[in-house]
């Protein structure tokens, strides 16, 4: 490295180059590519602006407590009414403690992408009348 350092800008100037570079480089790199990284991520990413679509009741296919207490949260699997199964995940204590083997979840779908995600909410939401 040092040739061609040294054919590109002489020998005197090549030394400072490659000892600056053997300090430096790395961090200056890392900050550029930091730099680049976090620019990348706020160009492309979307609003996430999202609608809600439907209260539904689903059934409750398995739920697993948070740690063991429904108090910090639950993960459960529902079907959904197209037939397609998913896993919803809550850490909100009076939601979680509503999961049985039935619950009420609330589809989002983001403007940008389309994509639908859920969430559970209290079942009043999804009772009718």
């Amino acid at each position: 490295m040092l040739n061609v350092l040294s054919k590109l800008f002489g020998p005197h100037r090549a030394v400072s180059i490659y000892a600056f570079l053997k300090t430096w480089g790395l961090p200056v790199a890392g900050g550029f590519g930091l730099v680049a990284v976090a620019a990348g991520l706020l160009i492309f990413n979307d609003s996430g602006e999202h609608e809600h679509e439907a209260f539904m009741t689903v059934n409750v296919l398995s739920a697993t407590p948070i740690n063991g207490d429904l108090k910090n949260g639950v993960i459960a699997s529902v079907r959904l009414p197209d037939g397609s199964a998913t896993s919803v995940t809550s850490t909100d204590a009076p939601v979680s403690q509503t999961v049985g083997t039935t619950a009420c979840i609330e589809k989002r779908v983001y403007v940008d992408s389309g994509e639908a995600r859920y969430r559970f909410k209290l079942p009043r939401h999804c009772e009718t009348g």
